[in-house]
């Protein structure tokens, strides 16, 4: 079993229940990028790391909005 594929996997789904400002679902996806990439070297089952990395690429996209979302509210122009 690949541990970083499943480290980024768990991660990824963590990111997603609590996120901190991008930070979890940049380690998810760094995680799950060198699982993916271990798994491909092996010839090994790559469908953890697949999932991790799907699931942490919208967890970065989420996070950036949700920045986006503080920064704009911040400056007043999102009126909240």
């Amino acid at each position: 079993m690949n541990a970083c594929a499943v480290a980024g996997f768990v991660s990824a789904i963590a990111s997603l229940l609590v996120p901190f400002f991008g930070l979890t679902s940049t380690i998810a996806l760094s995680l799950s990028a060198i699982g993916f990439h271990i798994a491909r070297m092996e010839k090994g089952r790559k469908g953890i790391a697949l999932a991790g990395l799907i699931i942490s690429i919208v967890s970065v996209v989420l996070a950036c909005a949700e920045n986006m979302v503080l920064l704009l509210h911040s400056l007043g122009k999102l009126p909240l």
